[in-house]
């Protein structure tokens, strides 16, 4: 049987590789000149350069799938999540049409796809399958997608934090300016309605403020048996500051 220990090719990614044990032309061991190793290759593989790198950032130079038990065909739902995440923190094309994710990243840990696939298994649910994943109800104002800060949430409390930073102009959330007075517009069943009319901007703002968290406790209730106890606290101790 021919030794081939030694070999050196290159892959279509571009790496070098070097076989460091073979057994049969069907199972050969590999190792990266980054240090990854891969077990079980077949020589025909080698030779076409069509061994891939689990490590290999392939999804915006940041995100890669890792060595491990979690695959894309058979976790595609999850991958989707996942590359979606990255998608909104790196992919450029994005930020230029809208800016609401500029600065927000993911935690290194997530770069892995295994690991954020494992946190997903014991964290998504059947019925969860149109929730969204979300990184700032846990955290108020947290910018970074983690084991630690994020968490699944239906669609309507999503929708409960919409950032418009970029339309709001010189007055607090829910405010605008008519003639000498303020008006008070609250998002409301995914309905604009009108709170009222007030004289002083602390006065519209208290009274968006109000009703807005008054609302929040209302939609925490409705999902209070869906949601885990932390993200139903969050919720409904959740204070509108008047620098949202």
């Amino acid at each position: 049987m021919e030794d081939r220990v030694g070999e050196k090719h290159i892959t279509n990614e571009g790496y070098q590789i070097e076989i460091i044990e073979y057994f049969n032309a069907n199972n050969c061991t590999l190792k990266f000149n980054d240090g990854t190793i891969r077990y079980n290759i077949q020589y025909d593989k080698i030779k076409r350069g069509k061994v891939k790198n689990f490590n290999h950032k392939s999804i915006l130079k940041i995100g890669f799938i890792g060595n491990g038990i979690y695959n894309i065909k058979n976790n595609y739902d999850t991958y989707k999540t996942w590359k979606r995440m990255l998608d909104r923190c790196y992919n450029l094309k994005i930020h230029s049409k809208s800016k609401t994710y500029k600065d927000c990243t993911v935690d290194k840990e997530w770069h892995n796809f295994q690991n954020f696939a494992e946190w997903y298994k014991n964290n998504w649910k059947p019925y969860m399958n149109s929730w969204a994943l979300d990184k700032d109800i846990l955290v108020k104002g947290n910018k970074i997608y983690s084991s630690g800060t994020s968490c699944f949430v239906p669609q309507q409390i999503n929708n409960l934090f919409p950032k418009a930073n970029s339309i709001r102009g010189e007055y607090p959330i829910g405010v605008s300016k008519s003639k000498n007075k303020f008006k008070v517009f609250c998002c409301l069943n995914n309905k604009q309605v009108s709170i009222g009319t007030f004289d002083t901007i602390e006065q519209a703002f208290q009274a968006y403020k109000i009703t807005k968290e008054q609302y929040i406790k209302e939609v925490a209730n409705k999902f209070k048996d869906q949601i885990t106890e932390q993200i139903y606290n969050s919720l409904y101790n959740y204070k509108v500051e008047i620098t949202d």
